[in-house]
């Protein structure tokens, strides 16, 4: 009878894929963040500012804080966890509170608003958030219920300037709080209205506000969402 020996190339290979296809699970799993949470949450909310119709679909990111992650300069990234809640169809909405970072206590949360349709709120570079603390709020032991979010949709701005007139205007910022955001102006278009005048159309926030060139300002107003406000600007 023959004997029959496994080539030790062909060990050889069997050995190191018994060694490496563990490390690679083992690897793959530390890369986990593993997220521990409190019976507890922060709810609330989103209704129109005007209408007081719920606001649907608006996603709520976060920010958890701990000791080692302040967010400052010299410290490393909080973790930043995305759509920890969406408001429903009745505007609620219910973010759960976290206990843990891979084992690092956190100590506070920042809720983010997402963009959502009818409403732009966010700056490029600044998200609308608030900080929640657990020891001002005492999130570890009891639920916190917000006071209604109440987002300001947009109507339209129809600014109307002579051809010679000053291309460079700008409209003034608005007030940038968590619990009233108000629409980010957005520019739309602008073309000639008649052979002496050109016109700028402008999505803005239905409030009042400014637009502003070189120092000058005119004050404007739009009262209900979707309304167009004409102005008319340098005219002599």
């Amino acid at each position: 009878m023959e004997k029959s020996f496994i080539p030790m190339k062909k060990l050889l290979i069997v050995i190191v894929a018994l060694f490496i296809i563990p490390l690679l699970f083992s690897c793959e799993d530390s890369d986990e963040d593993i997220i521990t949470y409190y019976d507890t949450y922060i709810d609330g909310y989103i209704k129109d500012y005007h209408t007081g119709e719920p606001v649907v679909g608006l996603v709520f990111d976060a920010k958890y804080y701990t000791k080692n992650t302040t967010g400052g300069w010299f410290s490393p990234d909080p973790y930043y966890a995305l759509k920890v809640a969406v408001s429903n169809a009745q505007g609620y909405y219910k973010i759960r509170v976290p206990k843990a970072w891979n084992n690092e206590e956190v100590l506070q949360i920042s809720a983010i608003l997402r963009d959502v349709e009818n409403y732009r709120f966010n700056r490029y570079s600044y998200p609308l958030e608030k900080d929640y603390s657990y020891v001002e709020e005492g999130l570890k032991t009891r639920s916190k219920r917000e006071v209604d979010i109440r987002p300001i949709t947009y109507g339209f701005l129809k600014v109307i300037l002579p051809k010679s007139s000053n291309q460079g205007w700008h409209i003034g910022l608005y007030p940038y709080i968590y619990e009233t955001p108000y629409y980010i102006p957005e520019f739309i278009n602008s073309d000639t209205y008649n052979d002496s005048l050109n016109y700028l159309f402008i999505k803005v926030p239905v409030a009042t506000g400014i637009i502003n060139n070189a120092g000058t300002e005119t004050q404007f107003t739009v009262n209900n969402p979707r309304d167009t406000t004409i102005l008319y600007v340098n005219m002599e």
